[in-house]
């Protein structure tokens, strides 16, 4: 038995919140993100890019904004046109460049077929400034302000004549191809449908022609006349200075270090004169320390500490003046090379992007000698009002940590939806989007948001799997006890890694009433389609998962693929898979339906490992928070539109004879 702990109180239900408009799943998808939070040259502003989804029709714009820091409302400057997602389906972030008057600045921005570098300056709105016959990758401009180096690769003309050739001509199936895409295509970006080719061992993917030859060009700003050539241009074009890391440095030139000693973590500041100071606090001495940054204009570090998945506190250490103090305890998206920081330090105080588990991303500051939280921007506040839930942070003795969420005004024991993935911000859908959490409490179904732990080290993946439904177990049994959850009525769902667990999970136990899971579980084809020679998928996949192929290794894949046990698959099971990933598991939906077991499956055209199209995410949800409903409370939605669908349900609860239990 565990004992479970409540790190912090639920936030107190307000007294209106009878009356307040529930939260729908097209609120979840249409939820406002903000990200490329980046402080102006003179301190005074930071500008930030917001993404809003749109169902209805079916695309993700981006805007940019400008906020000034000690006053005033956001000032829109201009659309950054439509989102661009990478191979796996998530927005790809951008910084965007200041002049170096702090009066205006520069984006790439997808519209009109192309992309391309867009300016603003204070007292006007964003114009197309540069385009060229490729699309733009990246820029930078001279420090001086008088050029703009940008980096093109293959035209889009060069791009459309290859996916025109390989649609006439054929398509080599080769270490690079993903037979799991449709050949024709893949995704969708800027309205066109774009073939993508593998970039790696395992699955990242880019369009067609990645890999020309880049070529650098070089162009006057404003007055300057004289560009010099790309070679020459070399000279004035200096790497901007590292602002959060593992060595970033002071205004006067002090560098800060952040190293890995025996376990813990050694922070030192080498002073301009090579005198060296060690951080011997508890704070700098700590094994979970992820980034450093300064403080503008003073003499201060910031500390970034992991508290969780994705928690992060925020130490601040003064060398002259002893022990780092406590500023502030940060949530949002988990850090990564691949994502931008999401703080950003001003010189009067910290700028960050912030969400909670019931708050909506929005931008905040905290003052460094104060500790006093201001909102900058929330463009979610609407949102936000309408959210009434009680969310409780909470850990366990076995290491795992987790947010349970559940209806503010009912009482008594709930039925159970499990993620098991991380937790991170706010948790609309948790990782990948696909369950829809408010939606559920509206409807008396709680929701407990898991944070995976770290295996020991060399683990195959399917002791992590066993280490995570231990936990899962005990967390219901607690749980139950408690008189919290009605363990009779217990669904789990997830994607990618939360959706191997999901399937280990129902394979392994008798404890759940429901599943769902959104990508791609191990199977033969799963590995025959991806193990071409010279693509190194297999010896990623002996790894990660200790096992060869399917011939040569029936024992593991008897124990790692669902396929070789459906008789042990008794849990009712919806299927919601990208068409890339849908494949590899029509052996086991075709073994399940012959085995006459409850479940159903269904395909997205032209998505990716993330679904990214705003109509499929609402789809999703819609169909994830009925599964839900139907198998663990017996309740059926009222549309007619539904009517089919209730049908197959009703007759795969009376042919299995599974079901919500007696109440």
């Amino acid at each position: 038995m565990v004992t479970l702990a409540i790190l912090l109180a639920a936030a107190p239900i307000p007294a209106d919140s009878v009356t307040r408009v529930p939260v729908t799943s097209r609120d979840l998808v249409e939820v406002a993100e903000i990200s490329g939070v980046t402080l102006s040259p003179d301190g005074k502003r930071v500008a930030y890019r917001v993404s809003r989804a749109s169902a209805e029709e079916n695309e993700t714009r981006l805007d940019w904004y400008v906020a000034e820091l000690d006053r005033g409302v956001p000032a829109h400057i201009g659309s950054g046109g439509l989102a661009r997602h990478d191979g796996a389906g998530v927005i790809i972030q951008q910084a965007p460049v200041w002049d170096r008057d702090s009066r205006g600045l520069r984006f790439t921005a997808l519209a009109d077929g192309q992309v391309a570098v867009w300016h603003w300056r204070e007292g006007g709105r964003a114009q197309r400034e540069i385009v060229d016959e490729a699309d733009i990758m990246d820029f930078a401009v001279s420090p001086d302000g008088r050029f703009l180096r940008y980096t093109v690769g293959a035209t889009r003309d060069e791009v459309a004549a290859a996916q025109r050739r390989a649609y006439e001509g054929g398509v080599l199936v080769d270490d690079t191809l993903d037979l799991g895409q449709a050949l024709a295509g893949g995704m969708i970006v800027g309205g066109k449908r774009v073939m993508q080719r593998f970039t790696s061992q395992w699955f990242e993917k880019k369009p067609l022609l990645w890999d020309a030859p880049r070529r650098t060009k070089v162009v006057a700003l404003g007055k300057a006349t004289d560009a010099p050539g790309a070679a020459e241009a070399e000279a004035f074009f200096v790497p901007p200075r590292v602002k959060q890391g593992g060595r970033v440095t002071g205004d006067d030139g002090s560098v800060f270090e952040l190293a890995a000693e025996d376990g813990t973590s050694l922070v030192t500041a080498t002073r301009p004169d090579g005198v060296r100071l060690i951080c011997e606090a508890e704070a700098c001495r700590s094994p979970r320390l992820a980034a450093l940054a300064t403080r503008p204009g003073r003499d201060m570090l910031i500390l970034f500490e992991r508290a969780g998945t994705t928690r992060e506190k925020v130490w601040l250490w003064e060398p002259e003046k002893g022990e780092p103090r406590l500023l502030a305890v940060t949530d949002g998206d988990v850090r990564s090379p691949a994502r931008l920081p999401r703080c950003v330090a001003a010189e009067p105080a910290l700028v960050c992007i912030h969400g909670a588990p019931t708050v909506p991303p929005k931008l905040v500051s905290y003052d460094y000698d104060s500790g006093a939280v201001r909102t900058l921007a929330d463009p979610n506040a609407p949102l936000r009002r309408r959210i009434v839930a009680s969310a409780e942070p909470m850990t366990w003795t076995n290491g795992h940590r987790g947010v349970l969420l559940r209806p503010a005004t009912a009482q008594g024991s709930f039925p159970l939806v499990i993620h098991y993935s991380y937790c991170a911000g706010f948790l609309k859908g948790g990782v990948g989007d696909e369950i829809p959490i408010l939606p559920l409490l509206k409807h008396g179904i709680a929701v407990l948001c898991m944070d995976r732990v770290r295996p020991p080290k060399d683990a195959p993946m399917d002791e992590v799997y066993r280490i995570a439904l231990t936990a899962i177990e005990q967390v219901i049994e607690e749980l139950g006890d408690t008189g919290v959850v009605d363990r009779r009525r217990v669904g789990i769902g997830g994607l990618s890694f939360g959706s191997q667990v999901a399937m280990w999970s129902i394979r392994h136990s008798d404890l759940f009433a429901a599943a769902t899971i959104a990508s791609a579980q191990l199977s033969p084809h799963y590995y025959w389609s991806n193990a071409v020679p010279d693509r190194g998928f297999a010896a990623m996949f002996r790894k990660w998962w200790n096992a060869g192929d399917p011939d040569s290794d029936p024992g593991r894949w008897q124990v790692l693929s669902p396929v070789f046990g459906v008789e042990a698959i008794d849990t009712p099971l919806l299927m919601q898979l990208p068409e890339s990933e849908v494949r590899n598991v029509v052996e086991l939906h075709t073994k399940l339906k012959r085995a006459r077991k409850p479940v159903e499956l269904f395909a997205f055209p032209d998505e990716v490992h993330i679904k990214y199209q705003p109509a499929h995410k609402l789809a999703v949800y819609e169909r994830n928070l009925d599964w839900y409903r139907f198998w663990l409370k017996g309740e059926e939605d009222s549309d007619p539109a539904k009517a089919a669908q209730y049908a197959r349900w009703r007759e795969l609860r009376e042919t299995h004879g599974a079901g919500p239990p007696n109440r």
